[in-house]
């Protein structure tokens, strides 16, 4: 495989502009209603609310979420983060597992994996003795986090990264009121199309848009559910009928520094791709328009990062609709590091090195042997414009793997993207 030179990765951004701390980052979630593995259980102090398969009962499917939110995802998330350490929990990830996608990338721009085995006791005072004289980075917050350094205040992450702050906040978002679900008769009366979030989700599954009454019957199930869990209330929005959906993410550097929440420094502006009662499947970036398009929603960005506490530093994405008549609506705020950021840092990878002006990412399931990714997808891996960044096994003979793949045009990019899909589908 050719080696992977990313354009900088997040521990280079963070020294560079004035984020200070010997860095260690965990990519892990934690639900609140759905123990991960006896030694990770539920989260009671940050709980979240994010994937689809818990609203279930098919036992065999909330397995594989299983090792796929302790497997893939935090590989997923850990391409990037550059030279630091990261932590992993064994069984679920191991390094041989991540070796293949981890050395494709030159040394300097690796993390390096540190591993908990969660069938070990004494799970928290590993973790404590890990981070003891770091920094913590985290993907989302969880309590047993108030006893290390951390980077951002675990209480301002969870309240910021709400979607009741997009409301309490003054950031320009559509029209909105938080319904309280003990209440929510509104719901079933409320005049198609409109839009209901639940507060604390970390990814679209958590999102609603409702523009059949199928889509409300579901809706409502899914709120009763969310009722019997405990939850409280959720965010109502008005619909807004959009021409364009992108996902802007930068960097906000200390207050002195040049690139602090007066000037964010922009990394990348993806299109998502979203299914239609939206929830979000991938990205896709055009790198030859991203200065176009810094330019286009830097008003936004800018009013939307001084309405963030001062406190806050680091990565973080906003997801900005714009309507029919041009205005531009924020309907996410991502305080932390994102999903997208990988496909960020690979212009020199897929535009200036081979060509390819768009590239895009999404998750495959196939079956085999879980590096049989590389030996299907040779050529392409070979050459480069195809490149993946986490394998996990989630199932018996079941793998799922993250990969991102560019292209000359939109035709060739779906081509390529239909190759992958056929190479790897599951009879």
């Amino acid at each position: 495989m050719p080696p992977i030179q990313l354009d900088t990765t997040l521990a280079d951004l963070y020294h560079a502009h004035g984020i200070p701390g010997h860095f260690i980052a965990t990519t892990h979630c934690v639900f609140g209603h759905l123990d991960l593995d006896p030694a990770w259980p539920r989260e009671t102090v940050y709980p979240e609310d994010e994937e689809p398969v818990p609203y279930g009962s098919d036992e065999r499917e909330i397995a594989q979420l299983k090792k796929i939110i302790l497997g893939l995802k935090p590989l997923r998330r850990a391409w990037g983060l550059g030279n630091m350490e990261v932590i992993f929990f064994s069984p679920h990830a191991t390094a041989e597992n991540m070796s293949r996608a981890l050395g494709q990338l030159p040394a300097h721009q690796r993390h390096t994996p540190v591993f908990v085995d969660l069938r070990k006791p004494s799970v928290w005072e590993r973790l404590l003795e890990l981070t003891r004289g770091r920094t913590l980075l985290y993907w989302r917050p969880q309590g047993w986090m108030r006893q290390h350094d951390v980077l951002v205040d675990t209480d301002e992450a969870y309240r910021i990264n709400s979607k009741k702050y997009l409301i309490t906040s003054g950031i320009k978002t559509p029209a909105s009121e938080m319904i309280s679900l003990a209440d929510s008769a509104i719901l079933s009366i409320r005049k198609l199309p409109f839009v209901v979030k639940l507060c604390l989700a970390g990814c679209g599954f958590g999102t609603f848009i409702v523009t059949t009454e199928d889509r409300r019957r579901e809706m409502l199930t899914a709120m009763d559910k969310c009722r019997e869990r405990g939850g409280l209330e959720v965010l109502l929005s008005d619909c807004i009928k959009l021409k364009e959906d992108l996902s802007v993410h930068f960097v906000i550097g200390a207050p002195n520094d040049a690139n602090n929440r007066e000037n964010p420094l922009i990394l990348g502006i993806t299109i998502q791709s979203l299914t239609q009662d939206g929830h979000w499947t991938g990205g896709c970036i055009d790198y030859s328009a991203q200065a176009a398009l810094a330019e286009y929603t830097l008003d936004t960005i800018k009013d939307t990062t001084r309405k963030m506490p001062a406190s806050y530093v680091g990565w973080c994405g906003i997801d900005i609709v714009v309507d029919e008549a041009g205005e531009q609506w924020v309907v996410d705020l991502n305080a932390r590091f994102t999903g997208s950021m990988p496909i960020c840092f690979m212009s020199t990878h897929f535009w200036k090195t081979r060509g390819l002006p768009l590239a895009e990412f999404a998750a495959f399931k196939y079956r085999g042997d879980v590096n049989g990714v590389y030996d299907r997808l040779e050529p392409l891996v070979e050459s480069g414009q195809v490149v993946v960044t986490a394998t996990a096994v989630i199932d018996q003979d079941l793998n799922a793997a993250d990969i991102i793949w560019g292209g000359k045009d939109q035709a060739d990019l779906t081509s390529i993207g239909d190759f992958i899909a056929n190479r790897l589908k599951i009879d």
